[in-house]
């Protein structure tokens, strides 16, 4: 299976060893890669936790810092603060929105 966007895709083989393989990267490479595998052994409980967190639509909460520098920059990437900051995620996320509206229908010259 493969995510719309293709940066995602899961893998179910007959591989006695590793019959899970997940891969996601924003880019090919620039420290925005990550893989997981499963083993036959891995309990179905953690698998499906790990399934559901990979198709929730919740953003994932992580430390500015911790987010790599071209997904930071990226348009498609939207970056809003997390619950308990000084502006509220849903107020950020409506007006990166507009912005990015706004930005599209007057693009710079």
């Amino acid at each position: 299976m493969t995510s719309p966007d293709e940066h995602c895709t899961v893998e179910h083989t007959a591989d006695p060893v590793h019959p899970w393989q997940i891969t996601h990267s924003v880019f090919d490479g620039f420290d925005t890669r990550w893989t997981a595998t499963f083993t036959p052994d891995a309990p179905r409980r953690l698998v499906a936790q790990f399934f559901t967190h990979l198709t929730s639509s919740i953003p994932a909460e992580r430390v500015y810092r911790e987010v790599p520098f071209l997904v930071q920059i990226d348009d498609r990437a939207l970056i809003t603060p997390v619950k308990g900051a000084a502006v509220n995620p849903h107020a950020h996320h409506a007006v990166a929105q507009a912005a990015r509206a706004h930005a599209n229908m007057h693009p710079r010259r």
